[in-house]
């Protein structure tokens, strides 16, 4: 098990390593597990891939798994923080729901490996793997959720219930997003884009 002194440890070297070759450590080792999968990946492709010692990964991790599942949750991490930034972004709640769904919207096109390994953990057999997977995505809904409990409050929306609400909400724009990038498309944006058709059905739903 790792020790919180251990992990404040591994971020620090997380963050100094932040800049191989401009890349992010965890972004080339999402790189390399999407790829290969995670069965398929060993510790010496990562290090390779990286540019450090396999050694030094596994100072760090205690094994492949530790440092798989921390890639993912890397990724979640930055996923909440735009979820946050959008939502801090707008002067309406209204905005606030826009901004995060276009961030969605940004994050699945932008970060497809990561929203890929998490999706194959969410719905794959491994029991422990899935259920930290829905803990992490209860992360990410309870920041939506909150939005939409605040429109409730302040009129923007109907008594809609909040949970059914905003798991919805997340259900549209991944489903949405996943069929262009599924088929490595872009996704459409602007006024007639696929976060303003959301918006749209979103608002005519449940809007007061």
């Amino acid at each position: 098990m790792t020790t919180e002194a251990s992990q404040s440890a591994r971020d620090a070297w997380l963050k100094k390593e932040s800049k191989s070759g401009g890349k992010l450590f965890f972004k080339t080792a999402v790189d390399v597990f999407a790829r290969k999968g995670y069965h398929e990946t060993t510790v010496d492709e990562v290090a390779q891939a990286a540019g450090v010692a396999k050694g030094t990964i596994y100072y760090h991790f205690e094994n492949k798994e530790e440092l798989y599942l921390t890639v993912i949750q890397k990724g979640i991490d930055l996923f909440k923080e735009q979820l946050r930034q959008a939502m801090a972004a707008g002067a309406t709640t209204r905005d606030q729901i826009a901004n995060i769904i276009n961030c969605q919207i940004d994050f699945f096109e932008q970060e497809q490996d990561v929203v890929s390994l998490f999706l194959t953990e969410l719905f794959g057999n491994d029991p422990q793997r899935s259920l930290l997977a829905s803990r992490m995505l209860a992360e990410c809904l309870q920041i939506i959720r909150f939005c939409i409990e605040q429109g409730i409050t302040d009129g923007t929306l109907r008594q809609v219930d909040p949970e059914t609400t905003t798991s919805s909400l997340f259900g549209m724009v991944v489903i949405s997003a996943l069929h262009y990038t599924r088929y490595h498309l872009p996704i459409p944006r602007g006024q007639a884009g696929v976060g303003a058709g959301i918006a749209e059905i979103f608002f005519q739903g449940t809007g007061a």
